[in-house]
């Protein structure tokens, strides 16, 4: 059976006699070659694609190691200079890494660089040889695509006018929270928050004002939350957050609180003092409950929660342990 190998021994024997053979490989299939003297590390040739594709002059470069070691992200040489390490301690290390230079005009080019070591027949490196293919196009496509689906992802789980999560988004980030509570047997907590006469606002003001105290709302309650709280927008005046596992009922109470205080003791420009009400649950899960009918159960305890708040007299919280 034909299994290519006399082809492979006749490209060889071209590539030894005939150095334009040599020479189409390198240029079309690499963005760059180098060859290091590690007996003598100031000296390294690099060939002339290499500058060519970080838009320098090749015939003005200097055949040293520093005329690009200051071009490369300094956090990327740290990963190169680990791997070369690694790789003249142990051939089997491959030395192949994804680097960032700063091309001439300002921009970044990315490089896959790889290389093996040259040793003596004791074993010694005292060459390196090196490879380079130019990515910036492929990398570019990619942060395209990254940032593609990082809009998308907004579009579907954010909300327009506030910025917070909707309620898809939140019950999708919830659930991580809530299985966290789960694995750990810790409390945890859920606040529904509902903006007092609400209606009144949009009647009187218009919906314009309407929107700029929900963006009030959402913007109190990133700024006096947690980091570590999920804020949704539920839908129309109602907001929703959950807070980190172990976060028990006499705190969550005080986080509520704090929130409401400050709402009702900031009044809005053009509008006045704006109160909210809300509704909090706390629940002890165990491993086996399930994720969702979990978070449906917190919801509902904080929804009666918060109608009850709302039943009497508004801007106060309620805890569904009070009803």
């Amino acid at each position: 059976m034909n299994d290519g190998t006399y082809l492979k021994n006749e490209l060889d024997k071209l590539i030894l006699s005939d150095i334009s053979i040599f020479e189409f490989i390198k240029s079309s299939s690499l963005d760059g070659m180098w060859y290091w003297d590690l007996e003598h590390p100031e000296n390294e040739w690099m060939s002339e694609r290499f500058w060519e594709v970080m838009g320098y002059d090749p015939a003005k470069m200097k055949h040293l190691a520093s005329e690009w070691q200051d071009k490369i992200f300094l956090d990327d040489l740290e990963v190169a200079i680990n791997n070369f390490h690694k790789h003249l301690e142990d051939p089997n290390h491959r030395y192949d890494q994804v680097v960032r230079y700063k091309h001439k005009d300002g921009s970044t080019v990315w490089v896959r660089c790889r290389g093996i070591a040259i040793r003596d027949e004791e074993g010694k490196p005292i060459r390196m040889l090196g490879a380079h293919n130019d990515l910036t196009e492929i990398m570019k496509a990619k942060q395209e695509i990254e940032e593609l689906n990082k809009q998308l992802y907004e579009q579907a789980n954010k909300d327009f006018l506030t910025k917070l999560y909707n309620r898809r988004g939140f019950e999708e980030q919830s659930r991580e929270i809530i299985e966290i509570a789960k694995r750990d047997g810790s409390q945890i907590s859920i606040a529904m928050f509902d903006i007092d006469h609400f209606k009144k606002v949009n009647d009187t003001y218009g919906h314009d004002e309407g929107d700029r105290v929900l963006k009030f709302i959402a913007n109190t309650l990133v700024d006096i939350g947690r980091a570590s709280d999920i804020i949704g927008r539920f839908g129309g005046e109602e907001f929703i957050f959950i807070m980190p596992p172990k976060t028990d009922k006499e705190e969550s109470i005080i986080a509520a609180e704090r929130i409401r205080l400050y709402i009702q003791n900031h009044p809005i420009e053009h509008i006045g003092k704006v109160t909210i009400s809300a509704g909090i649950a706390t629940l002890l899960p165990n491993q086996n409950d399930n994720t969702n009918e979990l978070a449906d159960k917190l919801r509902i305890q904080a929804d009666k929660a918060l109608y009850f708040a709302k039943q009497h007299g508004r801007n106060r919280v309620g805890h569904f342990d009070d009803l």
